[in-house]
């Protein structure tokens, strides 16, 4: 979850909430598939995002993943992404970690590069 309240020099003030939720199950070792759900709201602009994912682990901390997305903007027509990700799983207790990554997304008419920092639940690990 994020919110972020932003007052440019020369323009009017707003503000961006961003919620997102992933879910993933592992069917094999170090490999892991699921679902992810986001929505975005920009002032009066909302986007909702639907999509796959799938991520491989090597010893168990380093991860690497690819998905796909459908984005669906208000008022418009959807859009696809495909979103890559390298990161890290630093475990704070045997079920919980924080996940720094670096993120690349590829859709239809931009391309997006950042930093992420999350934290996940790991059940029957």
């Amino acid at each position: 979850m994020n919110f972020t309240s932003i007052s440019p020099d020369n323009g009017d003030n707003y503000s961006i909430f961003d919620l997102s939720l992933k879910g993933g199950y592992f069917f094999m070792d170090n490999v892991t598939v699921g679902l992810n759900l986001g929505y975005q709201k920009l002032d009066d602009f909302t986007i909702s995002t639907f999509g796959l994912f799938g991520r491989y682990y090597y010893k168990g901390k380093f991860f690497g993943g690819t998905g796909f997305n459908v984005i669906k903007y208000e008022n418009q027509d959807s859009q696809t992404s495909i979103p890559f990700e390298l990161g890290y799983a630093a475990f704070i207790t045997e079920n919980i970690a924080v996940e720094p990554s670096l993120n690349l997304g590829i859709a239809e008419d931009n391309t997006s590069f950042g930093l992420r920092v999350g934290f996940s639940l790991y059940l029957n690990r």
